[in-house]
């Protein structure tokens, strides 16, 4: 079966990344709904977090696509990538007001050629007054705003003595084409005594008028008979400085109006939607002003119900597969036709499959990434279906080439630590920490490179009351990683060097009861 060329083909062909994924029929057709969806089909404003690779993008295209189904609705999708310019991102010397009026004009500008497109193609009954009012919204967003400033000042005047009594009047202008200030100057001068003088600037001032914002938004959306959903993306990739000034500015300009919704994903410990000021919050407060959706990753913890997410993670890859085979193809010449017969017709047996599942610790683009190499592993060996052998050593160079050779030294040596104290003297993968480590620097970084993972938040041990942890496991990547070396855990695990590996686990499961007794600190991250 795995030296089926079309398959091989369609194997290597399956996009990693949502956003290179120009076909949207594509795009909807492989994915599937873990129970998302629905929360976010609504007119909340909210945030929800994932980490890299888990599908974010995907949910917010699918996303775009259900909410555009209704004819009403003007759907901007936004990826903060795309935003602004290098110097707006980079020169921290530019006012912070500068840097942000100009992501949030990028922002505004989207929005207002979306809305140009949905009255064009689907007109209301007060389409031309739309578009009036669509023009001066045009104006609040491009025009800067003037104004007159009056200035004063004397000048001193010699004359020539004979003329000493001469009385005389004079008034000039000018236009100064670099500032763009107009000037008059009005004077009296009585032989040698000083002049008065007057100048007229107008100054211009690349602002946005909130009022003016919501008053010519609303009028559009009223106007064409449309309600704006605005779906912004990638939304960490943004500066941490810049992003609570940018919250504050949608804040004011977008969310009190009742026909705009806003939508945003995120990294969560990437992200900064507050910040103090002089003047209070700065910035979105989350649950007050917008609502936290679910978290992407509480959705793909494996342990919590196994053959759930096994079942799910071989429908999102027969997914892949068909949309780059012919119509029918698994199903008439492999008779695969359901998540069930893939998991046991392409692996050995499905408990091979449960491996597969189980490395990708919840990141869909390393189940991706995974079950390729595993797959083609398992071809050059000529082998008919993807035994063991294949998944484990996909799994271990996918960890030594894509997580562990992105940790800096610090980094590397504080997992190595964790290692040694929850595989190697602890006999298990998962430990404890305190909660109120969760912020920290080290584990927020360890868990950003997808080398610890997430199992449960604010689990209460009875044996330490008053007290909330985190449980944290380390990735199947680095236990595998050490299989076959002098660091190898002595678990009773079974060899996978041959073909004839039995079906259990070979990372093994942990339970609470065990977990309970591998409590780290602080000082472990030191």
């Amino acid at each position: 079966m795995l030296g089926d060329p079309q398959l091989m083909r369609a194997v290597s062909r399956i996009n990693q990344r949502s956003e290179r994924q120009d076909d949207l029929n594509k795009l909807i057709e492989t994915y599937v709904d873990v129970g998302l969806l629905p929360q976010l089909d609504n007119r909340n404003h909210q945030v929800f977090y994932g980490r890299r690779g888990t599908g974010k993008t995907h949910v917010m295209k699918v996303l775009e696509s259900t909410l555009a189904e209704d004819a009403r609705r003007t759907v901007v999708y936004i990826d903060c990538r795309t935003l602004g310019s290098s110097s707006q991102f980079s020169d921290a010397e530019l006012p912070m007001g500068r840097r942000c009026l100009a992501l949030f004009k990028d922002i505004l500008l989207m929005t207002s050629d979306a809305l140009l497109e949905h009255i064009a193609e689907a007109p209301s009954a007060r389409a031309d007054q739309a578009l009036e009012a669509l023009a001066a919204l045009g104006e609040v967003i491009a025009e800067p705003v003037k104004k007159y400033v009056e200035q004063e000042y004397s000048e001193q005047h010699s004359v020539n003595s004979e003329n000493s009594a001469s009385i005389a009047s004079s008034m000039t202008a000018s236009l100064d084409a670099v500032s763009g200030t107009f000037g008059v100057n009005a004077g009296y001068k009585e032989g040698s005594a000083a002049s008065a003088a007057t100048k007229g600037v107008v100054q211009q001032e690349d602002k946005i008028i909130f009022p003016d914002l919501n008053r010519t938004l609303q009028a559009v959306l009223e106007l064409a008979d449309s309600e704006l959903f605005l779906l912004i993306d990638e939304w960490s990739s943004l500066p941490l400085d810049i992003q609570p000034y940018l919250s504050e500015f949608i804040k004011r300009g977008l969310l009190p109006l009742d026909r705009v919704t806003v939508k945003i994903s995120a990294l969560e410990y990437r992200c900064r939607f507050t910040a103090a000021s002089d003047n209070g919050v700065l910035g979105f407060e989350l649950g007050a002003d917008i609502a936290t959706a679910p978290d992407l990753d509480d959705y793909y913890v494996y342990d919590r119900n196994p053959e759930h997410l096994a079942h799910i993670y071989a429908d999102m890859l027969l997914r892949h597969l068909s949309s780059e085979l012919p119509e029918g193809y698994m199903r008439d010449t492999h008779r695969v036709s359901d998540a069930k017969q893939f998991a046991s017709r392409v692996f050995t047996e499905r408990g091979v499959f449960a491996e597969l599942a189980r490395a990708s610790e919840g990141v869909i683009r390393d189940l991706i990434n995974i079950f390729t190499k595993a797959y083609f592993n398992a071809h050059r060996r000529g082998r008919e279906s993807i035994d063991k052998r294949a998944v484990l050593e996909a799994a271990q160079q996918w960890f030594e080439q894509d997580k562990s050779q992105h940790l800096d030294d610090q980094l590397q040596e504080v997992l190595s630590r964790i290692v040694h104290e929850v595989i190697g003297a602890r006999r298990s993968r998962s430990f404890m920490l305190p909660r109120d480590l969760e912020r920290h620097p080290v584990i927020q970084r360890l868990f950003d490179a997808r080398v610890l993972h997430h199992m449960q938040r604010g689990y209460a041990d009875k044996d330490n009351p008053g007290v909330r942890y985190n449980i944290y496991s380390v990735d199947y990547g680095t236990y595998v990683d050490l299989l076959g070396t002098a660091k190898q855990p002595d678990m009773g695990m079974a060899e996978v060097t041959g073909d004839d590996t039995p079906a259990e686990a070979v990372v093994p499961f942990d339970d609470k009861r065990s977990i309970r007794r591998i409590i780290l600190d602080e000082s472990i991250l030191q």
